[in-house]
């Protein structure tokens, strides 16, 4: 390290790189001593990559009642007019109206730091359905991270869905590659997450309280929701016409369902389902005009309204390896009468090591009349709460095959375990009736029974 005349430093380029400022002063470079702390610190503690910028860089003032949504879109913005880049909210609460996400935009909130939703629906928009706080429309290559909050603030649109339900937290249409880790959501005016026409999806760590649905997907493809804690009035997940989802070590709680759902190749596995929901299902609220609710009316339902008018069914659907407490029914599909599941068919559903108590209700199946449903449980523990065991388990009408292997159902004994009418095929493997008695199952126009293991076939 050599002074000249004017008494600046300057160093060496050996010296420059031992204090972590080789790349950014040179071979040489002469600074004065305030120049030479400003310098430190950028290459220290307040280094970024060159892709990734602060909101407050652009205006954002973090704790202040006033809107910030113009800095955050200004942030937003800058870093896709670049190629992209990651925008990142420090601690404090940022108050904001709908922003929207471009192509290559990591937004991360860091730990403390909270997006509020405004209270005002008309600071999303025209108080339509597709309204949010957290937009992205044909966008590749986008992701949402935490560990921050975002927080709805129970925003109410009386133009809105039931006259009261306001934006969604993160809406998504035509978007691919896409990741919501790490965070929480809050509070929201509709869903949680929304997504249409999607494709490429991880949702991993995310935790949902309040609002209403928290992952509702439309006609999506590939997503992959893992290590989630969803506690919400409305149903965890929902959505239809969607393809190839794999929903693994999740913990859901609802006020209505923890699937209403239609999908072709659906992975459901080591998820605890608990009943009632922490989060009421209000009544009293806009159009609606019923006791607030709590029960967790199923673990999943069969999604697929007619007005939606969907292309697909449901279909190879694997339950594996998942606990049911206090939730009303394990599984519902009504092809005549069952609300907004009459659009499509559900086909293939498979249960493999699930254990389901405190049931209210039996698994119900009306299936179509070319008996397409077709039911195996295999390795399961069924059983009812106290004053409901006076029911079957089971009761089918109209379908293709029904195998239950190596499962316990516990009932009252005062009724069968089985109720089963106009199908192909029953197989019955190692079933436990539990209490035993004569006539444990009831079988009406079913064309075949088998009992026994399979390897005691000749």
């Amino acid at each position: 390290m050599k002074s000249d005349k004017q008494g600046a430093i300057r160093l060496t380029r050996r010296e420059a790189v031992n204090i972590g400022l080789g790349t950014l002063l040179g071979p040489a470079v002469a600074a004065t001593g305030a120049g030479l702390a400003v310098a430190t610190r950028r290459a220290g503690a307040d280094d970024k990559p060159d892709n990734e910028r602060l909101v407050t860089d652009f205006g954002a003032k973090p704790d202040d009642d006033g809107l910030q949504t113009a800095a955050i879109q200004a942030a937003i913005d800058a870093a896709a007019n670049r190629g992209g880049g990651t925008i990142r909210f420090p601690k404090g609460r940022f108050l904001s109206g709908a922003i929207r996400l471009r192509d290559n935009i990591r937004l991360v909130l860091d730990g403390g730091a909270v997006l509020q939703g405004s209270t005002d629906w008309r600071d999303y928009g025209k108080g339509g359905w597709t309204d949010a706080l957290i937009t992205a429309s044909d966008a590749r290559d986008i992701r949402i991270e935490g560990p921050g909050l975002i927080d709805g603030s129970d925003c109410f649109n009386p133009k809105g869905e039931e006259q009261f339900r306001g934006p969604h937290a993160i809406y998504m249409t035509g978007c691919r590659n896409i990741t919501i880790a790490d965070l929480a959501i809050s509070r929201t005016g509709n869903y949680a997450m929304l997504c249409r026409d999607c494709s490429g999806a991880e949702v991993r760590g995310v935790s949902v309280r309040g609002g209403h649905d928290g992952l509702h997907a439309q006609a999506c493809n590939k997503f992959k929701v893992s290590d989630c804690d969803f506690r919400t009035p409305d149903d965890c997940l929902a959505g239809c016409d969607n393809t190839d989802f794999e929903v693994v070590d999740c913990r859901l709680n609802s006020s209505c369902n923890g699937f209403r759902f239609g999908c072709v190749n659906l992975l459901v596995k080591n998820c605890r389902f608990r009943g009632p929901g922490e989060y009421p299902l209000v009544g009293n609220k806009g159009v609606r005009r019923f006791k607030d609710r709590t029960s967790m009316l199923s673990a999943f339902i069969h999604f697929a309204p007619k007005d939606r008018n969907p292309r697909l069914p449901s279909d190879n659907w694997l339950i594996r390896d998942c606990t049911m407490e206090d939730v009303d029914r394990v599984y519902s599909y009504d092809i005549e009468r069952g609300v907004w599941g009459t659009g499509q068919p559900a086909l293939k559903l498979r249960f493999v090591n699930v254990k389901a108590s405190g049931l209210a209700h039996s698994i119900r199946v009306l299936g179509d009349t070319r008996r397409q449903f077709e039911l195996t449980i295999e390795d399961a523990t069924f059983s009812f709460r106290d004053g409901r065991q006076d029911q079957p388990h089971l009761d089918l009408t109209r379908f293709g095959s029904l195998v239950l292997r190596q499962a316990v159902l516990e009932n009252s004994g005062q009724t069968p375990g089985l109720v089963a009418r106009e199908g192909d095929a029953v197989w019955l493997d190692r079933v436990r009736w539990v209490p035993q008695r004569e006539a444990p199952y009831l079988l009406e126009q079913v064309e075949t029974l088998r009992t026994g293991r399979a390897d005691d076939e000749s």
